[in-house]
């Protein structure tokens, strides 16, 4: 089986405006295997002007390589923050999907609201 989510994704805050602040991206993991390396994925949808800020400017997706699972269940997070680029667009939410790669694919998301 290999990479087991033991508790789904959550964000905090649930509900940001844009730009946004830190939003911290947090679950519990553990790999069956008992030491697995995976790589997590987010993912935004690309039919709309949401990205996400990193250091490398406004992107739609972005991995994050060489994570270390432990066969214990462990808590790990994320911060992202999210930027609107061309404007116009009234979005009540927005759903952050995340891919997790190991021995297997393991798939979550989590949604937020927008506040006007």
């Amino acid at each position: 089986m290999a990479i087991v989510i033991d508790e789904n994704l959550t964000a905090s805050p649930t509900k940001t405006r844009l730009p946004s602040g830190p939003i911290t991206l947090r679950q519990t993991l553990r790999s069956d295997l008992g030491n697995e390396t995976v790589s997590i994925t987010y993912t935004l949808d690309g039919r709309n002007n949401v990205c996400f800020q990193t250091a490398k400017g406004q992107v739609k997706q972005f991995q994050i390589n060489g994570l270390k699972i432990p066969g214990a269940a462990i808590e790990r997070s994320d911060t992202v923050a999210l930027v609107e680029v061309g404007g116009g667009t009234e979005m009540g939410q927005i759903m952050i999907r995340q891919t997790i790669r190991g021995e297997n694919t393991a798939r979550d998301s989590v949604t937020l609201t927008v506040l006007e």
